[in-house]
């Protein structure tokens, strides 16, 4: 199997307040239907995000229910989490947990979208702490690369 993309789709019954949601966030419609938008971020329009209304009828049952929101986790990798906090901040986002450093590495901050999804942004600070400086594996950098 030869993958060539990999996005998460949101199916939802706040279609509207989450297309919205999205764009305020900095995505761009690229497909915006009635029941589905596609979304990209136009500097990387590798970074997709797929929004659907449930139960519509060209899509089989497994495919119908709306998410809960808990339990899902999106993460968007930034440049610095500190730049990008002080951007949504100034332009009206509510922070679920607010901007930290972690000792694996990471500074972040999470928002809520209107799902419940959670919106975890984040940028590495290169502070490793060493209990977790020891899960990083050296073939990593290789794939990553």
């Amino acid at each position: 199997m030869k993958v060539t993309n990999s996005y998460p789709i949101i199916i939802t019954e706040k279609f509207t307040q989450s297309r919205a949601f999205y764009k305020k966030l900095g995505f761009t419609p690229v497909f915006d239907g009635e029941w589905y938008c596609q979304l990209v971020w136009s500097d990387f329009p590798s970074v997709q995000l797929g929004l659907m209304k449930p139960g519509h009828d060209t899509q089989p049952a497994i495919f119908q229910s709306a998410t809960l929101g808990e339990g899902s986790v999106m993460c968007l990798e930034v440049e610095d989490a500190s730049d990008a906090a002080d951007e949504l901040r100034a332009a009206g986002f509510e922070f679920a947990v607010d901007l930290r450093d972690e000792p694996w590495g990471q500074r972040h901050f999470a928002l809520l979208d209107p799902n419940g999804v959670r919106i975890d942004v984040a940028s590495q600070n290169g502070d490793v702490a060493p209990e977790y400086a020891q899960h990083f594996l050296d073939d990593a950098q290789a794939i990553l690369a």
